[in-house]
């Protein structure tokens, strides 16, 4: 992985200390193992990976995946599980998820 700190890193802060890990370097990877599936190709190399330290008292550091025209970026801190979706560059107007098989539910993202 790489470490970025310029200053087009930084969002609101939260850029410090951000390691990327982008989709070149991804399918680079997965070349390196063989024959890779297709389908895996083609996400990899739309797919970007961005890790920020956590705050001391997190149990685990903040990582955002952007893939699909989404990031979607998920923390264990310590009181709960955060979990964060950024649709604004996309034309989604509802979202449906799941947790621990109880079924979806819809929101929407405006």
């Amino acid at each position: 992985m790489t470490t970025s700190n310029g200053p087009a890193d930084t969002t609101d802060g939260i850029g410090d200390g951000q390691r990327a890990l982008d989709s070149r370097q991804l399918a680079s990877a997965l070349a390196l193992l063989g024959t890779a599936d297709p389908v895996c190709v083609e996400v990899l190399t739309r797919l970007n990976l961005r890790v920020y330290p956590g705050e001391p008292e997190d149990r685990t550091a903040y990582v955002v995946l952007d893939v699909h025209g989404i990031s979607i970026g998920v923390q264990r801190r310590a009181h709960d599980l955060y979990l964060h979706v950024d649709t604004t560059e996309t034309d989604d107007r509802l979202i449906a998820f799941e947790i621990n098989g109880s079924g979806e539910i819809d929101h929407p993202t405006s």
